[in-house]
C-alpha cells in the first residue's frame, strides 16, 4: 500500500550549518497513527515544516518528499494544504488572525476555497474537544481564550476539510493531563490518519500504533515498549520562615466577555515556589499577568514587600507561555536575553559583553551550543521556550514567574529546567510556577494553589 506521507533519504540543512535532519525515512500510511518524539531542537518541527512544504527558501533539501506517492512542488504543497493535509501548529498563539472571531478562524479552511461552511459543525467540533459553551466562544477574539483553548481550537481547524493526514506538532502541550487525553482521542478518532510530534511519549505511546525516536537529526523507528529513563526529581530544602515578597489579597479580573479570573487569594515568599493548578481557562496565565503588574485586578490588591501595589520594575522576570511570541523576530537572541540587563547597567552593552553574558545564561538552561546570533524563528519551539527562561533569569530578579515553562520540553530538558527553579529558589528567589503537569507540581513546588474556573460566560441571545 502506498503511504499517505513518505521520507525518503531526507538531508535538510539550513544556511551552512550542520544539517538538521541526516538520512531520514519514515512513512504514514491510511488509519494509523504515527508518533514522532525525541529531545527538543532534535529535528521533530523540522520533519512537520517538510511534509507541508514550508521549510523556507533558505531550506537545502536532499532526498525525497511524497505525499500519495507524487514527489511535489512548493506550488502543489499549497494546493494539498488543508484539503489533504491538515496542521495543527506548535504555537496556537499565531494560528489565528488576531482581529478575526474565533469562529471566522476556523471557518478559513472552508472560504478560501470558495465552500460553504456546513451548518453547525464548528460548533459541534468544538465540543468535542472540550470547549465550554461553544455558541458563545466562537464569536470571541482569539486573545479571550487561553493557551489551551487555543490548542483545540487549532485541531479543529486542522480536520475541517476531513484531509486524509493531519500533522500535529505538540498539539497538548498546554493541557492539563485529562484534556490531553481528550485531545488525543478526538484527533485519533476524527482523523483517517494521523502524524503528532510531541515530547511526551508516555501520552503518544497510548494511542501510536508505530513510533520514530529522533535525536541529533537522525531518525530510528522503535518498538512501542523501548523503556524510558526515570528522571530525578529536584531535592528541595526547608522554605525559610520569611516575610512574604508578594501578597495577593481577593484578586479577580472581568472583561468585557465575562469573567477571566475567579476571587483569589496568593502568598509567595522569598526561597519558596509557588504552584498554580487549575484547568485550561481558569485564569492561571492571567494571575500571572496581574502580579507582574502587566495588567491591574477588577477586584482585590496586592502588596510587595509589605508596600501597597505590584512589584517594581526590574524586580519580576517572567516567562510568558507562548514563548515564541515573546521573542522579538527581527533581533538575535542575544539581544533579547541581555535586553534586562540594559536598566541595572545604564548603559548598553557591547556586543562582546552581550554575547559572553548570553552565552553563560545559555549554559544555564542547557543550550551551550547555540549561537547567540540565531533569530527566534531558527529555534524550536523547546529552544524557544528555553531562551525566554535565560531571557527572565538575566536580570537577577527577586521574583519569578513562569507560564507553563516546561510544556514544550522533552522529560530530561524539563528535569534541568526544574532542576534550576529549584536551586534559584533555595539561594532564595520567589517563584511562581504554572503547570497543567500536577506530578511537576507536586514534585518541584512547596506549595500548590489550585484556581478554579471561572463562571462561564452569559450565553447572547
Amino acid at each position: 500500500m502506498t503511504p499517505i506521507a513518505e521520507l525518503r533519504g531526507v538531508t535538510i540543512t539550513y544556511r551552512d550549518d550542520d544539517p538538521v535532519l541526516r538520512d531520514v525515512s519514515l512513512r504514514v500510511h491510511r488509519g494509523e497513527t504515527v508518533a514522532v518524539v525525541g529531545p527538543s531542537g532534535s529535528g521533530k518541527t523540522t520533519i512537520v515544516r517538510a511534509l507541508l512544504g514550508t521549510l523556507g527558501h533558505t531550506a537545502q533539501v536532499r532526498g525525497t518528499i511524497l505525499v500519495d506517492g507524487v514527489a511535489l512542488s512548493r506550488k502543489d504543497f499549497r494546493e494539498i494544504r488543508g484539503t489533504v493535509l491538515g496542521y495543527v501548529s506548535q504555537d496556537p498563539f499565531s494560528a489565528m488572525d488576531p482581529i478575526m472571531p474565533v469562529g471566522a478562524n476556523i471557518a478559513q479552511p472552508w472560504r478560501i476555497r470558495g465552500r460553504a461552511v456546513p451548518d453547525g459543525r464548528i460548533i459541534a467540533d468544538l465540543a468535542t474537544v472540550d470547549i465550554l459553551d461553544p455558541g458563545t466562544a466562537v464569536r470571541q477574539r482569539p486573545f479571550m481564550w487561553s493557551g489551551g483553548m487555543l490548542q483545540r481550537g487549532s485541531v479543529t481547524t486542522a480536520r475541517a476539510l476531513d484531509p486524509p493526514l493531519v500533522l500535529a506538532d505538540e498539539p497538548t502541550s498546554a493541557l492539563d493531563d485529562a484534556n490531553a487525553h481528550r485531545v488525543m482521542t478526538a484527533l485519533t478518532a476524527g482523523s483517517a490518519a494521523l502524524l503528532v510530534v510531541s515530547h511526551d511519549r508516555r501520552l503518544v505511546e497510548q494511542y501510536a500504533d508505530r513510533i520514530y525516536l529522533v535525536d541529533n537529526g537522525t531518525v530510528v523507528e522503535s518498538t512501542l515498549q523501548t523503556p524510558m529513563a526515570e528522571q530525578p526529581t529536584p531535592k528541595r530544602k526547608p522554605v525559610p520562615a520569611t516575610a512574604p515578597i508578594l501578597r495577593a489579597h481577593s484578586v479577580a479580573k472581568r472583561y468585557p466577555t465575562g469573567t477571566g479570573l475567579a476571587t483569589t487569594d496568593l502568598v509567595v515568599r522569598q526561597g519558596e515556589i509557588v504552584g498554580l493548578s487549575g484547568p485550561s481557562g481558569a485564569g492561571k496565565s492571567t494571575l500571572l499577568r496581574i502580579l507582574a503588574g502587566i495588567e491591574p485586578p477588577s477586584d482585590g490588591h496586592l502588596i510587595w514587600d509589605d508596600r501597597p501595589g505590584p512589584p517594581p520594575p526590574g524586580q519580576v522576570g517572567v516567562v510568558f507561555q507562548n514563548a515564541v511570541g515573546s521573542l522579538d523576530p527581527r533581533r538575535p537572541i542575544y539581544r533579547g536575553i541581555t535586553e534586562p540587563l540594559q536598566p541595572r547597567l545604564r548603559r548598553r552593552l557591547r556586543t562582546a559583553e552581550a554575547i559572553a553574558v548570553t552565552r553563560e545564561a545559555l549554559r544555564r538552561v542547557g543550550l551551550s551550543e547555540l549561537d547567540p546570533m540565531r533569530r527566534p524563528h531558527e529555534l524550536s519551539g523547546g529552544q524557544a521556550q528555553r531562551v525566554a527562561i535565560a531571557r527572565a533569569l538575566a536580570g537577577n530578579v527577586r521574583l519569578l514567574l513562569a507560564d507553563e515553562p516546561t510544556a514544550s520540553l522533552d522529560e530530561a530538558a524539563a528535569a534541568r529546567i526544574l532542576a534550576i527553579l529549584r536551586e534559584l529558589a533555595d539561594d532564595g528567589m520567589a517563584i511562581v510556577l504554572v503547570s497543567h503537569s500536577e506530578r511537576t507540581l507536586r514534585d518541584i513546588a512547596d506549595t500548590v494553589v489550585t484556581i478554579d474556573a471561572p463562571p462561564r460566560l452569559p450565553t447572547e441571545r
